[in-house]
């Protein structure tokens, strides 16, 4: 399958409902759309699970070892926080059932469990 056409419009985000680092290709007609919120959160789960395991010895803890799907979707949280703290981006009352705050809590409360 060839990769999405890049040159493509970029659809309409609307912060308070939409995923504003990117959108979703999708085929037939090739377009981009919108990622609402809710989506977003199951997209990130299965990478934010992957890799819990800490091999570490009890008191090394100079280091937090995550996997690489789990560090992706810590990263593309942060894009996302970034980009909603842009100065001129205006965002409303979210319109969402909570998935993907309550993602990003499970993800920072693992992240100081590891370091503790």
């Amino acid at each position: 399958m060839a990769p999405p056409d890049l040159s493509l419009p970029q659809p309409e985000r609307d912060p308070a409902r939409h995923w504003l680092v990117y959108a979703a290709a999708e085929r037939d007609p090739d377009r981009f759309r919108p990622i609402p919120l809710d989506e977003a959160a199951e997209r990130l789960r299965p990478a934010a699970a992957g890799g819990e395991a800490d091999n570490r010895t009890p008191g090394d803890r100079d280091l937090v070892v995550i996997s690489r799907q789990r560090a992706t979707a810590i990263a593309d949280l942060l894009d996302e926080l970034a980009a909603r703290l842009t100065p001129g981006v205006e965002v409303r009352t979210i319109h969402s059932d909570g998935s993907l705050s309550r993602l990003a809590k499970e993800l920072a409360d693992d992240m100081l469990r590891r370091a503790a």
